[in-house]
């Protein structure tokens, strides 16, 4: 009979109210579940889920008597240019190589269509790009974000719209015999096929310089479920832009991460739209992930924002995070990305709203995906939904656990998990192995598990998110 001890990754956390230490055995019977769905490894060992902050924290920096505490995130990067070597990078378009588009002035730049642009020129600049931003190939992300035109030739609409006209009227300029279906048809193979070209080569110099990062475009890939002002909204992706996803295989071939995005309108605020929103954009994202290899999926990194897009000084409330973040981690991705500008750290956003709300629910669904991996997975996979189009979510739960802001800042969690916690996770959610590990729940398995409370409220009883993470990244044994 195996046995699994938490008390590392819950130190300090089950208190009971007399401040006596105990030790609760739980036998845990785990259903018959055989699976065959398997999820990207972490990136970190022993860290189910990661959190990776993309904004400005520098105007947050000696302001506040409580700077933001960054502590919980294991991957930070400012997207302001000129920055080198973080643990996110974000490409803009002025940032590598050079990008064919058109301005907001309708001029070409590089070559306006990708057709026109030179290949060879914007890989021989975004090398050095390369070198100048990512010094060292240490274990990073490196997210491309070209929205100016979309490989996919339909997908051009207005304003985009001007991509298609411009290659039309190449072809036609080339062939004045041609009528417009005939050049149109023309157009579309020669702007995808540079497109391609451009999306392809970048992402294979990149691997082939930085074969540590993991490179991804920015929004691929796109749900386009934004008819929420519909009636009977259900969130999901029209069958026709998932056969267009299903088309971009050559590149979801020569990624090494996705980045799809779940940003907010604020017509969706403390809305269950918003949840149907984000669900069906981030499963899109894992179905992607296991198109070229089932077994050996995508790792996927979810945008997301603390405000809304129209809003951008208000803040997510706590049911805003559960329809974005719980949505997330419930559906076994491996990452949220944080993104903002400096107007999310230039003013309170800095302390108070990091504190209250968005500090403690980070540190909810963290723990509760972290004891259920272990749990129910044996720390060889996620736990994601039996049911992804459910409302189920991995929280700790309310009635035997809080976690309240101490002293200088720091969080202590009061109470303990339970039996009834524990099969609620077992009930909800099953086990996606990382590749190539077995985590396969066996009929009738017993495991004993060990929960160690610490006496009294002594200063080992206040975590901080420092610490948390620092018994995060240990081995549970």
């Amino acid at each position: 009979m195996g046995m699994l001890t938490l008390n590392h990754l819950f130190v300090g956390s089950f208190v009971e109210s007399s401040g006596a230490s105990r030790t609760v055995f739980i036998s845990l019977l785990i259903p018959c579940c055989l699976t065959v769905d398997f999820s990207a490894p972490p990136l970190i060992p022993n860290m189910p889920f990661l959190w990776v902050w993309n904004a400005p924290t520098e105007a947050c920096t000696g302001k506040f008597d409580e700077p933001l505490d960054m502590s919980l995130f294991s991957l930070i990067g400012s997207p302001k240019k000129g920055i080198t070597g973080q643990g996110i990078t974000i490409f803009y378009t002025d940032r590598l190589g050079y990008y064919p588009y058109i301005d907001k002035t309708d001029t070409s730049v590089h070559g306006g269509i990708p057709q026109l642009g030179s290949l060879q020129k914007h890989l021989d600049k975004a090398r050095k790009d390369i070198f100048f931003y990512l010094p060292v190939d240490n274990m990073g992300l490196v997210v491309i974000d070209w929205e100016d035109w979309r490989p996919t030739w339909e997908r051009n609409w207005s304003p985009k719209t001007i991509y298609r006209e411009k290659s039309i009227e190449l072809v036609q300029q080339q062939n004045l015999r041609l009528n417009i279906t005939e050049a149109t048809k023309i157009a579309q193979k020669e702007f995808e096929t540079a497109g391609r070209r451009f999306m392809e080569e970048t992402l294979k110099l990149g691997k082939s310089v930085r074969p540590n990062h993991f490179w991804g475009f920015y929004l691929f890939p796109d749900c386009y479920n934004h008819d929420y002002k519909k009636s009977h909204y259900t969130g999901a992706c029209p069958d026709i832009e998932k056969k267009r996803n299903d088309d971009l295989h050559w590149l979801w071939k020569e990624s090494t991460a996705l980045f799809p995005s779940i940003y907010l309108n604020s017509n969706l605020q403390s809305s269950s739209l918003a949840a149907l929103f984000s669900r069906n954009r981030v499963q899109e994202a894992i179905r992607v992930s296991k198109m070229i290899n089932a077994r050996n999926p995508l790792p996927v990194f979810v945008y997301t924002r603390l405000v809304f897009t129209d809003l951008t000084l208000q803040f997510l409330s706590q049911v805003d995070l559960v329809n974005t973040i719980g949505e997330t981690i419930a559906l076994g991705a491996t990452g949220i990305v944080i993104w903002g500008t400096l107007s999310l750290s230039g003013g309170e956003g800095c302390t108070k709203e990091g504190r209250i709300t968005l500090n403690p629910y980070l540190i909810n669904v963290t723990l509760a995906a972290k004891m259920c991996s272990q749990v129910l997975c044996k720390e060889k996979g996620i736990c994601i939904r039996k049911n992804w189009n459910s409302d189920d979510y991995l929280h700790l739960n309310p009635s035997n656990l809080a976690i309240q802001i101490g002293q200088n800042g720091k969080y202590i969690i009061h109470g303990k998990p339970t039996f009834e916690d524990l099969q609620h996770f077992s009930e909800k959610f099953h086990c996606s192995c990382y590749t190539d590990l077995n985590c396969e729940q066996k009929s009738d398995l017993e495991e004993d598990i060990i929960f160690t409370g610490l006496k009294g409220t002594s200063d080992s009883d206040i975590i901080s998110l420092q610490l948390l993470v620092k018994v995060f990244k240990r081995c549970c044994t």
